[in-house]
């Protein structure tokens, strides 16, 4: 459990380390975002409910946000979120190395969790079918772990430049992506 807390932590010094903008609602988008969690993708998390009680009762997007960033357990609501979501659907907690553990999170809650698990098997050279089952465990818990994170870091890259190519419009974000992939 504590590989994930600090995982946690690195992913919101990354993510969500602006209490203004810890909520917000992107101009495309058909709902808010509160610290990743995408209202349309997830309606059924239970802090919905608690972040709309902040909007009315503050009646301000912006200060909502800093009340709901500064609620501990609105914060860990946020943590179990991605345990279950991301951490546990990856099988993390069996990968022996946290620096493995962590480069996989960050890029799974960024670009799903079989894209990371893809890159990885490609780092490790095994099947890549977006599943961490016996051979892929094996391999990534076998990989030199320095190495890994350099490799992971380069199939990290590669992926976001390949969605960037086919789709010119996202070229906004790529700084941000590589510096993302790059500081774990």
């Amino acid at each position: 459990m504590q590989n994930f807390t600090n995982a946690f932590y690195t992913l919101m010094s990354l993510e969500f380390n602006s209490p203004e903008n810890a909520l917000h609602k992107n101009p495309n988008e058909k709902g808010l975002t509160f610290m990743g969690i995408y209202e349309a993708a997830n309606p059924n998390w239970q802090g919905w409910q608690q972040v709309r009680a902040a909007i009315n009762a503050y009646g301000d997007l912006k200060k909502a946000s800093v009340a709901l960033y500064n609620d501990d357990d609105l914060v860990a609501q946020v943590g179990k979120f991605y345990k279950a979501n991301y951490w546990d659907v990856m099988r993390l907690d069996e990968i022996n190395s946290y620096q493995k553990q962590v480069e996989m999170f960050i890029f799974g809650v960024n670009a799903g969790c079989k894209n990371a698990i893809k890159a990885a098997q490609k780092v490790v050279g095994v099947t890549m079918d977006g599943v961490l089952g016996v051979n892929t465990l094996a391999a990534i818990n076998a990989y030199n772990e320095v190495s890994f994170n350099k490799d992971y870091d380069r199939a990290e890259i590669a992926y976001y430049r390949a969605i960037i190519s086919a789709n010119p419009t996202l070229a906004r974000y790529e700084r941000g992506w590589i510096n993302r992939a790059e500081k774990v």
